[in-house]
């Protein structure tokens, strides 16, 4: 796979290609010719596809001729740019992506694909991500084979590799319930990556697939600087630092907390995972009572933020395969969430639980981007986090739409 985003790629990485005699590998390979739209190369063509897929995922370069071994023999390795100019290669891009969304199963989310205009050529850049719905296989000539790309070359998976394939889809939700439930933990106990306010916590994660993806260690991590400021902290991003995670970002220390403590933090972990932590603001109850009132439409609204904030990051970082969506509540036993004093607050009830961990939702970050407040990936975990409090969903909605930043005064 070529060592950069697919938005950010020019006619000089692919030139490099050439330059450093790159060899076709598990996870780059080289093509002439775009396929045709005859069945034979359509399917040849879907074939790559998923068998990189239901690999380590790659990259397919097209309009790259291989450099001729002994008697022609292949080489695999980059000799130029073959030098043709297709006239419309916009057309061409929406009929590879049709190849692959309606002749592979399951559908294969999270693929793209980049033309290049380089001196010598065009090229065609097809970016596949090692796909967590494996395996797939392609449903049109009626060759009902599972590929798996091994070393240069696709092969016929093994009964055994189809079924650890089948496995791993039940592995994933596993492990990130196992890493939330982990960090939860952590946090509760104090030894989270800073100290937060006495009080009710709010914990929101968005997590690539790929951060449980087995990968080498090549280069050190690092955040640009120009991302650094942009990062969203609840309560403000005053302070940065790397740690042991990763990157840190909190807002300014409560000293009269002991020890001085923070309102809010984000953690950008090397993997990809982005991990907000804020204190909901409470109040105790108008009317007379002890019992503490989380406010729901502040949280709300804080959910909103903290996920436009990580999902434009995994866009500009070029990520577009799945991420997972989900956040977990610490030190609500005996609290009520607060709607206002237009609703009233006897509609909802008081907590038992101590901690609550949402499920996760799953988004394609190859789809096309929602605008806020992101109904349809933060709706249902917004309804989650009111049936805590005793109610079906959310209550802040004008005339049937999810409205957080309305005001319902």
């Amino acid at each position: 796979m070529l060592p950069v985003n697919l938005k950010d790629l020019t006619a000089d990485h692919i030139q490099d290609l050439i330059d450093s005699e790159v060899a076709e590998s598990v996870m780059l390979e080289y093509k002439q010719q775009l396929p045709s739209k005859q069945s034979d190369e359509k399917r040849e063509f879907l074939y790559d596809v998923a068998a990189m897929a239901n690999a380590a995922g790659g990259d397919i370069v097209f309009g790259i001729a291989e450099r001729p071994g002994e008697s022609n023999a292949k080489t695999g390795i980059a000799d130029k740019v073959l030098g043709e100019r297709w006239p419309n290669i916009q057309a061409e891009v929406i009929r590879l992506s049709s190849y692959i969304r309606d002749g592979i199963a399951p559908r294969l989310s999270g693929f793209d694909l980049q033309p290049i205009s380089c001196p010598d050529g065009d090229a065609l850049v097809v970016r596949i991500p090692s796909s967590w719905n494996k395996p797939h296989i392609v449903t049109i000539g009626g060759v009902d084979r599972f590929y798996r790309r091994t070393g240069a070359t696709n092969n016929p998976m093994t009964v055994d590799e189809i079924r650890r394939a089948f496995s791993e889809q039940g592995e994933l939700r596993e492990n990130i319930a196992r890493w939330r439930s982990h960090r939860a933990e952590l946090i509760e106990s104090g030894r989270g990556p800073v100290v937060m306010m006495s009080g009710p916590i709010a914990i929101f994660h968005v997590i690539p697939a790929e951060a449980f993806a087995l990968r080498a260690f090549s280069e050190t991590w690092r955040v640009p600087d120009a991302e650094k400021r942009n990062v969203y902290v609840p309560t403000g991003n005053s302070y940065q630092r790397y740690n042991a995670d990763g990157f840190l970002c909190h807002s300014s220390l409560n000293t009269v907390e002991t020890p001085p403590a923070v309102w809010g933090y984000s953690q950008l972990f090397r993997s990809g995972i982005v991990e907000y932590g804020f204190c909901p603001s409470f109040r105790h109850s108008p009317y007379g009572t002890t019992i503490q009132l989380i406010r729901g439409q502040a949280l709300e609204c804080e959910i909103v933020h903290c996920f436009a904030d990580a999902y434009s990051r995994l866009k500009r970082e070029g990520r577009i395969g799945a991420a997972y969506v989900g956040f977990s509540l610490i030190g609500i036993q005996g609290k009520r969430m607060f709607i206002n004093d237009l609703f009233g607050t006897g509609t909802t009830h008081e907590i038992v639980s101590d901690t609550f961990s949402s499920p996760e939702i799953y988004v394609d970050l190859s789809e096309p981007e929602e605008d806020e407040p992101f109904a349809r990936t933060l709706r249902p975990l917004v309804d989650t986090l009111w049936q805590v409090a005793g109610l079906e969903e959310t209550p802040f909605r004008l005339d049937g739409t999810w409205k957080p930043f309305a005001d319902y005064r």
